[in-house]
């Protein structure tokens, strides 16, 4: 009998609200049109001292996962790897 490990991913996704400590955030998943698989993942933040001091938005990339954390790619297989 052949048994598998489960692999699980779970992603902490951005909220657009205000939170002591932590700025406003979003996240972009980038799909792969044919598989519908993920390609890319980011999470983009809020500036509010420039919004506050400047009186207009600004969004920065915070990161990107396949490049903070060196993935290939991000099946659930390159996660399960890249946690052991």
């Amino acid at each position: 009998m052949v048994t598998h490990e489960p692999i699980g991913m779970n992603f902490i996704v951005g909220s657009v609200t205000t939170y002591k400590g932590k700025p406003p955030s979003f996240n972009v998943v980038y799909l792969d049109a044919e598989t519908m698989l993920p390609i890319d993942y980011e999470t983009h933040t809020f500036d509010l001292e420039h919004a506050n001091k400047y009186d207009e938005p600004k969004w920065d990339l915070k990161f990107n996962y396949r490049d903070e954390y060196g993935l290939k790619d991000l099946s659930p297989s390159t996660f399960y790897n890249h946690s052991k």
